[in-house]
């Protein structure tokens, strides 16, 4: 039977949200004392699977989108704007942020930044997660499925705007214009590459930044 276009797309969030729910059933079948380490276990488990998982099927079909239409920029391009894109997400961040937290009155931490640089203290290999696994699939989703089809319907604000916004819900800490910021800066280099591992660089560079960058500053704190 032949595969509709859409076919790519679906597996691709049905991955995610599977890899989403999984730690559920570590925590559910673990010991009461366990509960922590299965939750931490299982969701490294379970975002390792759907990382790779993920990539299997990015490599594997075509997806019928005019940014997958348009041929990539070379490969050190996509080096170059990994990198420029990380700096360029750090500075938006904290433009976002000085405006959250001057007019719209949000705290100046990310608690979501803050609970993974925990996490990371206490489980070092957490950091895969956070700096590899997650940035693989949140890209694939946000960017490669999400704004990549959109772009084809309502352009590429549209899909930028509803990208980025869905990116910022899916993160539940209240940084809104903070996560918007950064989904619009990966969904710019997508598009300005026209090769999703420029975001996903960009992405996994600027977390591993981040998480390194809050435990340094604790440490030197206490």
């Amino acid at each position: 039977m032949k595969k509709t276009k859409a076919f790519p797309s679906i597996l691709i969030i049905s991955t995610y949200i599977a890899a989403q729910l999984l730690p559920i059933l570590f925590i559910a079948f673990a010991p009461e004392e366990l509960a922590t380490d299965a939750s931490i276990y299982g969701s490294m488990i379970s975002f390792a699977a759907g990382a790779i998982i993920m990539l299997l099927i990015n490599h594997k079909y075509v997806f019928h989108t005019s940014l997958e239409k348009t041929p990539s920029v070379a490969f050190r391009k996509v080096i170059l704007w990994g990198v420029l894109g990380m700096v360029l997400a750090i500075f938006a961040q904290n433009v976002a942020n000085l405006i959250e937290v001057r007019f719209l009155n949000q705290p100046l931490d990310s608690a979501n930044t803050q609970a993974l640089v925990e996490v990371v203290k206490n489980y070092p290999s957490f950091l895969l997660l956070t700096s590899i696994a997650g940035p693989i699939m949140e890209e694939l989703v946000f960017r490669k499925v999400v704004f990549g089809v959109l772009l084809d319907h309502i352009g590429v604000v549209g899909g930028a705007v509803v990208s980025s916004l869905l990116f910022a819900f899916i993160h539940f800490d209240g940084h809104l214009l903070l996560y918007s910021s950064m989904g619009f800066v990966f969904c710019y280099l997508y598009y300005r590459t026209k090769n999703i591992g420029t975001p996903i660089l960009a992405h996994a560079l600027m977390n591993t930044l981040a998480v390194l960058a809050n435990i340094a500053l604790q440490n030197l704190m206490q």
